[in-house]
Formats: C-alpha cells, structure tokens, sequence
C-alpha cells in the first residue's frame, strides 16, 4: 500500500523524520498530534489517468453545421417529422409537431433536393402500418360500440357490434391457402415478403455525407480530449448546435405576456385621451398598465 492511499501510515513517516536528529532520535513530545494533516502532495506523485477505451463502433461521428438555422425545415424538424409520422401516421400531427404547414411538408417532399426525405417517408408510413392493423385487430376481436337512438335523435344505449365481414378479411389475407378461396390457392400471401427497412437507417441517410474517421482526422491528444468530452456529456451535442430553440421558461412566458399587456394598456389609454368607449378588456388593460401590481391578475374574457 502506498503513502498516498494510506495517510496514517505517512503521517508516521513524517512523524520519524522530525524525530530524528544529529546527535539521535528526538524524544517524541507527551501529547503526541493524533490530527496531524500530511503534506499536499505534487502533481509528480499523482498517477496519469488511465486513457479512455476508444472503439469506433461506440462512438457516432455526426456532422454538426456552422450556423445553425431556426427556420425552415431543418435536419432536426425532418427527423421529428419522420419519427412522429412512423408513430401517427398522419401527416398533419407530424408537422404539427414540428411546427410546421402540412403543406410544407409535401413540398419538402417533392422537391429535388428531398429525395432522402421522401424515402424516409415511405419508410415512416410502412411502420405505421403496423398501428392500422392493430386497430383493425383490435376491431375485428373486441367489437365496436354503437350508438342507439330513439325516435327523437337522443342516445337511450350503446350497442357492442361485431363485423363478421372484417373478420373474413383478416383470415383471408392472413391464412390465404386455407380460407383465401380457389383463386388465392397457390398464390403467395398479400405483401412482400421483405423486411421493412430500419427508421434508422432512413433517417441516417437525410444527414450529410459524413467526414472521415476521428482517429484519422484527428491527432491523439485532441482525440483524447474529445473523447473526454463525449464522456463528461454522455454523447450529447452543446445546446448551442441544437437547431430548435430552448422551449421558453415559465418566467419568460409569463414576462412576454406582461410586457404585451402593458402595451395594450398604453394604447387603450391613449384611445381613452381621445374620448372613444373602452371595452371591458380594454379597461383591464389600461388597470394593469396604471398599477400593474394591484392589477396582475389577467381579465375575465367572455365566451363567445
């Protein structure tokens, strides 16, 4: 065991230096310092960290760009597109998610530079076919409700209703040798065979043409050093290479929101100057633009 994982044991070692001295050893003092601190030691006596083990199959070399772009279809907004898409598979809920026009979408799609785009949008819908049939499964087995009305047009129950013809369908394509009729016998099953492509792999190849390998681009210590950084981040990019914005604070939500009153206040005060009518809204706004600590709380608005 070393003096540097053992303390007492160098305290003592420090302790029998002092002692000794020309003429013999000291005579050590009657209260001997129990609590006595060991000397810092030098950066020559702390041992090199052990490298990090580097395998290239861990690490994902992505492509970061200079200047981030906020609007437009960014790489970040395609994949969250695709992703939802595969989850959904509706159109409108994906670009919802990323903030954008269902129309944008489909021209991002025929566009000549959004082949890849296009591919992985296939893909997303092949994967959401997955959830189609489980519903029709789930439609097929357990029933629908129905609804019962009266005379009137009122709802008096609910009704569980089976679809027998769904059902054939099911076994008809699923099982088509022994319940697809002659003229499915011999025949192969509806579908390709095929394997549906990874979404993964569709959404790697949206990304630009990689550069080459770390380990050839960069020296040793500089690979040292970013694989320390990978580490201390658990392979997550800086925020400041994000394309998306940093989804606003409640306290930035709420000091907009003030700062937006207040101007209604100011103009609904300068509409009053000139003699016209305020609303009920206005009113409160021009409260909150006069006081704005007595008048936080924000206006009664009226359901129309």
């Amino acid at each position: 065991m070393s003096k540097r994982s053992d303390p007492a044991a160098f305290a003592r070692a420090a302790g029998a230096a002092d002692s000794a001295t020309p003429d013999g050893p000291r005579p050590e003092p009657e209260h001997a310092n129990a609590l006595a601190v060991p000397p810092a030691l030098t950066e020559a006596d702390e041992p090199e960290p052990e490298p990090i083990p580097y395998d290239p199959a861990d690490y994902r070399w992505v492509p970061v760009r200079r200047k981030p772009r906020l609007d437009g279809w960014t790489e970040e907004k395609q994949r969250r597109f695709i992703e939802t898409l595969a989850d959904t598979g509706l159109v409108s809920v994906a670009a919802k998610a990323v903030g954008m026009s269902r129309e944008g979408a489909y021209a991002l799609r025929r566009a000549e530079h959004g082949g890849a785009f296009a591919r992985a949008w296939d893909v997303a819908r092949e994967h959401a076919a997955g959830l189609i049939e489980d519903i029709v499964f789930d439609r097929a087995i357990e029933g629908t409700e129905r609804e019962v009305l009266n005379r009137e047009g009122d709802v008096i129950a609910t009704q569980l209703v089976h679809d027998n013809g769904l059902l054939k369908w099911l076994l008809a394509h699923l099982k088509p040798e022994r319940y697809g009729g002659a003229r499915s016998r011999g025949a192969a099953p509806n579908g390709s065979d095929a394997p549906i492509p990874l979404l993964a792999e569709s959404l790697r190849a949206m990304e630009p043409a990689l550069p080459a390998p770390a380990e050839a681009l960069l020296d040793p210590d500089t690979l040292a050093h970013e694989l320390l950084l990978a580490e201390i981040a658990d392979g997550k990019l800086p925020h400041f290479f994000n394309e998306q914005r940093r989804p606003k604070s409640d306290a930035q939500l709420a000091a907009e929101e003030a700062a937006a009153r207040d101007a209604r206040g100011a103009a609904a005060w300068e509409k009053r100057g000139k003699g016209a009518t305020l609303s009920a809204e206005e009113f409160a706004d021009v409260c909150y633009h006069l006081d704005p600590v007595e008048n936080a709380r924000p206006p009664c608005r009226r359901r129309r």
